[in-house]
């Protein structure tokens, strides 16, 4: 993770460095802190340059900047290097690697948030299949997060935006629209009477192409979900008040790539060992579990609350109140990188048990059998639609982007890469075999 953090730094210290020199000086540490609304004086900075510049020219040169950031102390620039990192929107990666000397910036300049921190990883790698979960809540509303997770403006109700990674955007949006015209009027032709009225209803989709990208934006209106909305959620909200806010992410990946797990003889175990990362981090306001307590008093009446303590007393203090007696908490376990998995398993004595395990094609094959896979290939099945969607996906996308569910005040963020899953696709439908079968 070290290479991860100083490549980061870099990007940083390139934003300090406002007339590209290669070098960092007290007028433009001046000009930074002013950008971003944080007194410094000259004092502040002369203290600074003695800490940061090593040899004493004057001027602050990358090499020096890594070195402050390792072993160095001053809380003015490591203030500044904390906010550059989070307008830049570095910190949303969830590595422990912002921890300085044992301490958590977040923690540290965001101090009204508990932050906790659990993570594994084996290796020391960049992802080439992961998936991110993001959630967040903010009582004063999430409408400029989602304006820079998706790009489009939060609507007052449901919405739901898938954005796909495209090789031709133009070309995939229009293959988008057409597969979608064809099925609502093959509902029409069935004259469907249970989904037709909802999507023509209920649902506002627009398709939206993009740079390298195609978005559809689904804005969902539906008066069971509008009277949920008003009656039981939102007032809700009104009672936790504007200053509440909760931040959780989950991400897994591992170092290999799809591509690599569908090879012929790739044992998806041994595929796995190579390397695989899981993080999950949370934010929260220190008085939130007050807040929650206060909401369900005021909600179902104290009387009420009392009986529910009595009953489920020591269950709710083990499950909900405990992790909220923690300002903050960490734990991260990083293994070496693995040079040769083999060896590693015939050191434990597991290398036959590994070499018997099914290869991924070989589990897809047991896949394919068990849930008649084939059978959503007929033009007469119910689920017909559903295959050529995934054909659309796997022609024209590539398996990147992002799933976002936004509701008032917050939202739920997916952010994926499986490239390589079209090799999957065709696995599970052979299309690999018949591919085979014309070149004959």
């Amino acid at each position: 993770m070290i290479n991860q953090t100083k490549t980061q730094l870099f990007e940083v210290f390139k934003k300090f460095d406002k007339d590209g020199n290669g070098y960092v000086e007290s007028n433009e540490l001046i000009e930074i802190s002013r950008q971003m609304n944080e007194e410094i004086t000259q004092d502040d900075v002369d203290r600074l340059m003695k800490v940061v510049d090593s040899n004493g020219d004057g001027k602050i040169s990358f090499e020096e900047f890594w070195n402050w950031w390792q072993f160095g102390k001053n809380e003015k620039l490591e203030k500044l290097v904390f906010m550059k990192l989070k307008l830049m929107n570095m910190l949303k990666s969830i590595n422990s690697e912002f921890t300085r000397f044992g301490v958590s910036l977040e923690q540290k300049y965001e101090p009204k948030l508990d932050h906790h921190y659990w993570a594994i990883n084996y290796g020391d790698f960049q992802s080439h299949f992961k998936f991110n979960v993001k959630f967040k809540y903010r009582g004063s509303g999430v409408q400029e997060d989602i304006q820079q997770e998706v790009g489009v403006p939060q609507s007052e109700s449901l919405q739901i935006v898938f954005i796909f990674r495209a090789i031709k955007p133009a070309l995939a949006k229009e293959k988008l629209e057409q597969l979608w015209n064809e099925y609502k009027d093959n509902l029409r032709e069935k004259q469907d009477q249970f989904l037709l009225p909802i999507i023509e209803g209920s649902l506002n989709i627009e398709f939206q192409e993009r740079k390298d990208s195609v978005a559809i934006v689904i804005n969902v209106s539906h008066p069971l979900i509008d009277m949920t909305f008003e009656s039981g959620y939102l007032p809700y909200c009104q009672k936790l008040g504007q200053d509440v806010e909760l931040s959780l992410e989950f991400l897994f990946g591992i170092k290999n790539g799809i591509t690599k797990l569908m090879k012929k003889d790739q044992i998806f175990i041994k595929y796995l060992l190579e390397g695989f990362i899981m993080e999950f981090k949370a934010a929260f306001n220190s008085d939130l579990g007050k807040k929650l307590a206060g909401v369900i008093i005021a909600s179902i009446g104290q009387q009420a609350a009392k009986k529910l303590v009595q009953q489920k007393g020591r269950r709710l203090q083990e499950e909900i109140l405990w992790p909220m007696l923690f300002k903050s908490s960490k734990f991260h376990l990083q293994f070496k990188n693995m040079e040769d998995v083999n060896q590693f398993l015939k050191s434990l004595g597991l290398s036959d048990l590994a070499d018997d395990q099914p290869t991924a094609r070989q589990l897809i094959d047991e896949l394919k059998g068990d849930f008649k896979l084939q059978q959503i290939k007929n033009p007469k099945s119910d689920l017909y639609f559903v295959y050529r969607l995934l054909s659309v996906l796997a022609e024209y996308f590539i398996a990147q982007g992002t799933i976002n569910i936004n509701i008032p005040f917050a939202y739920l963020n997916v952010s994926f890469n499986f490239e390589g899953l079209k090799e999957v696709f065709d696995a599970v439908f052979d299309h690999d075999k018949q591919k085979q079968q014309k070149i004959i």
